[in-house]
């Protein structure tokens, strides 16, 4: 998960709260290195920077290793002694996939391509077979909101 996928997923309105807290405490590039490196866990945050004991710092050191010192801090000040919901955006993903294949369709639809070659072609490169591309060029597209910001951040 790259900084830049992520705030464009921020703008899709499956983005979970969890997401945005997380955006919001740990800054954009500190969100994604761990929903990188954590899709879709609880992990019981440690009670203090560094650690009170030698499991929370043990901890306190994946963290750092994941996000930097700065960065865990800020976590740990926000969720220390509790759980940190790192989400997986499963379903964003999912839903900004789907709008990739529809952009794609309509573009091809304008190259020139019938539907049937236009399905056919996407259905290759997304492996999918036809009827799931079908079914995914019906839909309406999403309304998207505004990207984070940063002044969304902090």
């Amino acid at each position: 998960m790259t900084p830049e996928l992520l705030a464009e997923l921020s703008r899709y309105p499956m983005f979970p709260r969890t997401a945005v807290d997380l955006v919001r405490v740990a800054g954009i590039e500190g969100a994604a290195a761990l929903i990188t490196a954590w899709p879709g866990q609880e992990w019981p945050a440690p009670t203090r920077p560094g650690g009170s004991n030698a499991q929370g710092a043990r901890r306190w050191e994946q963290l750092v290793e994941i996000v930097g010192a700065d960065i865990a801090k800020r976590i740990v000040k926000w969720c220390g002694g509790g759980m940190l919901i790192v989400p997986n955006l499963k379903m964003v993903l999912h839903q900004r996939n789907q709008e990739v294949i529809r952009s794609e369709y309509d573009a091809l639809i304008r190259g020139g391509y019938s539907s049937p070659e236009a399905v056919f072609e996407l259905g290759i490169k997304y492996n999918l077979n036809g009827r799931a591309i079908e079914r995914i060029v019906r839909q309406p597209d999403t309304e998207l909101t505004q990207p984070l910001g940063q002044g969304c951040l902090f």
